[in-house]
């Protein structure tokens, strides 16, 4: 028994050498796969158009490792062209060395953060073998940004929600110290996601043309949404100018400070009169903005710390300006006819600026202006459709194949060799020059 257990492997040894036998197992069903999938290409092709000229081999990483299989080439007598009709049936650029689906992985590792390095580092100890460089995982995520989304269908819309607001980031190897990014989250109101509430058809908007932000959101609007006269918009922001001027841009626009900022502005000049600020507390929560200015008319002057006196008096001007905007915005649509059950204060931009901020501001990064905008837009894409969609160009072709029904457990149905049973079989490991291993030990162990 002591033989037994100086010999035996620990639980993460054996789960680790069981993890790479399976990768191993699927590496090979899926070189199997895919080469009679090329096999079935070849016997259902348009013969007239597609002539063989080669059969080559090529090599791609993926989740189960490094997978070499035979793909074969072929001349398009229509176009003149050389083309792969595996890549175009799998949409996938074969050359491109790593399958979509761990370039994926890969580019939500690094949308989570904190680094590329980081998520080089963790797809290396997740899938056991050095997958790609912290660069390479940079580059494939820039390109993936850059490529154009495919077109969505337009859904029509009565009231459309925006949270608007700037995400602040660093920059390097730039003449200026930084840039503000603008960044619109779209909506279609709120519905119930078990206990919880969540946004309904939550839709990102990043500015990146040098024009007027409202003009290059109108046609991000127009692109997904049927917009008409009826159409209103219900826009929320931090009081900054250039989103207030949302309202001399869409007619039916109706513009709400964020009460998250005036809240936590008004805190540093009240926050320490209890009373008053339990009011502004309630009044801003009720969306009820003549019940707010009257709790900080009531405040004296000499009961603001004395630093403060002169923002102060700016500020509640400020307020002063901006009461409508206060209001509750419900209040206005109901007027207009629109039934405004189920429909909530707004008030979310903060916290959707807290998920970008933390992956390009955490750890004190800066960046290059094509990077920061690369990583944002990768995030939104995410978001949206819980992946990031790609096109490959030349798969529109493949329409000039018949194809039939592929049948997954017929390509995998010689995937494994047949059992040779206890008598003739053999532990491999036990002949070769691992038998001194630790799991060849434990293995021999066992015989008793």
């Amino acid at each position: 028994m002591s033989n037994i257990t100086t010999t035996m492997p620990t639980m993460k040894e054996i789960e680790q050498w069981i993890f790479r036998k399976m990768q191993e197992e699927f590496a090979r069903a899926m070189k199997q796969v895919l080469e009679a999938l090329d096999q079935q290409i070849l016997e259902q092709r348009d013969r007239e158009r597609y002539r063989v000229k080669d059969e080559r081999e090529t090599s791609v990483n993926t989740v189960f490792g490094n997978v070499r299989f035979k793909r074969r080439l072929y001349c398009d007598r229509r176009s003149g062209k050389h083309v792969y009709l595996l890549d175009q049936l799998l949409q996938f650029e074969g050359r491109g060395k790593v399958s979509p689906h761990l370039e994926e992985t890969a580019i939500a590792f690094a949308s989570q953060g904190p680094s590329y390095r980081d998520s080089a580092k963790r797809l290396e100890q997740l899938l056991g073998y050095n997958v790609l460089s912290h660069q390479a995982i940079r580059e494939k995520l820039i390109e993936r940004a850059e490529q154009p989304m495919s077109e969505v269908k337009r859904r029509p819309a009565r009231v459309l929600f925006v949270e608007v607001d700037g995400l602040y980031t660093k920059l390097q190897r730039s003449k200026k110290r930084g840039m503000e990014n603008a960044i619109a989250v779209v909506h279609e109101g709120w519905e119930k996601s078990g206990k919880r509430v969540r946004l309904k058809n939550k839709q990102h908007y990043l500015h990146t043309s040098g024009g007027n932000f409202w003009e290059g959101f109108g046609d991000f609007l127009v692109e997904r949404y049927e917009i008409d006269e009826n159409t209103w918009l219900v826009v929320n922001g931090d009081g900054a100018g250039w989103i207030g001027e949302c309202t001399s841009y869409f007619h039916q626009c109706l513009y709400m400070l964020d009460r998250f900022h005036v809240a936590r502005d008004l805190k540093r000049f009240v926050g320490h009169l209890p009373k008053v600020w339990e009011t502004v507390r309630r009044s801003l929560a009720k969306q009820d903005a003549a019940a707010l200015i009257a709790a900080l008319e009531s405040v004296a002057e000499q009961e603001i710390a004395e630093e403060n006196r002169k923002d102060w008096k700016q500020y509640k001007s400020y307020l002063k300006r901006h009461e409508k905007h206060l209001d509750d915005y419900r209040k206005t649509l109901q007027v207009k006819g629109i039934d405004t059950s189920g429909m909530r204060p707004m008030g979310s931009a903060e916290s959707q600026m807290r998920i970008f901020a933390k992956r390009t501001k955490r750890g004190g990064y800066s960046w290059s202006e094509r990077g920061v905008r690369a990583m944002l837009r990768t995030m939104m894409r995410i978001k949206e459709a819980g992946m990031v969609v790609r096109t490959v160009e030349g798969h529109a072709s493949m329409q000039a194949t018949s194809q039939q029904p592929i049948n997954m457990r017929q390509l995998l149905k010689n995937a494994t060799q047949p059992v040779k049973g206890c008598i003739a079989g053999m532990i491999r490991m036990l002949q070769g020059p691992k038998q001194s291993s630790t799991t060849g030990m434990a293995l021999k162990a066992l015989r008793g």
